[in-house]
C-alpha cells in the first residue's frame, strides 16, 4: 500500500496577546466595577440620611451624552481597523485607528469641560471626591486604550501590516469596548440618576 506525502500544515499563531489582554480587561473591568459600587453605596447612605449628593444644576447632561456618542462612534472606527487588518487593508486601517485616537482625544477633552464647568474641589466632600475619583478612573482607563491603540498603530507602521498584526489591533479593540461598556456605567450613574 502507497502513501502519498501530505504538505505540512501551516502553523497558527497562537493567541496570547488577545487571551492576556483579555484577562487584564476583565481586571481592569472589575476593578471599576467596584469603584462605581462604592460611589453608589455612598450617594444611597447619604440620601438615606437626607443629605444633598450633589447641587441641582451643577452636573450638566449635554457633555456627557456628547462623550456618550462620541464613544459609540469610536466602536465602529475600532472594529474599521480590526476589520482593516484582516484584510491587510493598510490605509484603511490607519485612518480607523487614527479617527479612533481622536475619539478618545476629544472624550478627554469633553471631560475637562466637565470638571471646569462643575467647578468642584477634590476636598469639596465624598460625592465631589467619589465623582472625581470614577470620572478621574475612566479616563486613566480610556487613555490606557489609547495608548494600545497608539502602539498598534506605530507597530504597523513600521513593520507587516496584516494577518500577523490582526491579533494586536482585535487586542486592542476588545480593551477599547470595555472602556466604552465603563463609560455607559458612568454617564448612567454619575449624569442621569446624580
Amino acid at each position: 500500500m502507497r502513501t502519498t506525502a501530505l504538505p505540512a500544515a501551516e502553523a497558527t499563531r497562537p493567541r496570547t496577546v488577545v487571551v492576556g489582554v483579555l484577562m487584564a480587561t476583565a481586571a481592569v473591568f472589575v476593578a471599576f466595577a467596584a469603584l462605581v459600587a462604592i460611589y453608589v453605596q455612598q450617594r444611597q447612605a447619604a440620601r438615606a440620611a437626607g443629605a444633598e449628593w450633589f447641587p441641582d444644576g451643577s452636573v450638566e447632561l449635554g457633555p456627557a451624552g456628547m462623550m456618550m456618542m462620541t464613544l459609540m462612534l469610536s466602536i465602529v472606527t475600532v472594529q474599521w481597523a480590526v476589520q482593516a487588518a484582516r484584510t491587510e487593508d493598510r490605509p484603511h486601517g490607519f485612518i480607523a485607528l487614527g479617527v479612533t485616537l481622536m475619539f478618545g482625544a476629544a472624550v478627554i477633552n469633553q471631560f475637562w469641560f466637565v470638571y471646569q464647568d462643575t467647578a468642584f474641589a477634590i476636598d469639596g466632600g465624598r460625592a465631589e471626591l467619589l465623582f472625581y475619583a470614577v470620572t478621574g478612573s475612566f479616563i486613566a482607563m480610556l487613555i490606557g486604550g489609547m495608548a494600545m491603540v497608539a502602539v498598534t498603530t506605530i507597530r504597523s507602521l513600521m513593520g507587516p501590516f496584516g494577518r500577523e498584526l490582526a491579533h494586536g489591533v482585535q487586542a486592542a479593540a476588545l480593551y477599547w469596548h470595555m472602556c466604552v461598556v465603563c463609560y455607559f456605567g458612568v454617564w448612567y450613574v454619575v449624569f442621569i440618576t446624580k
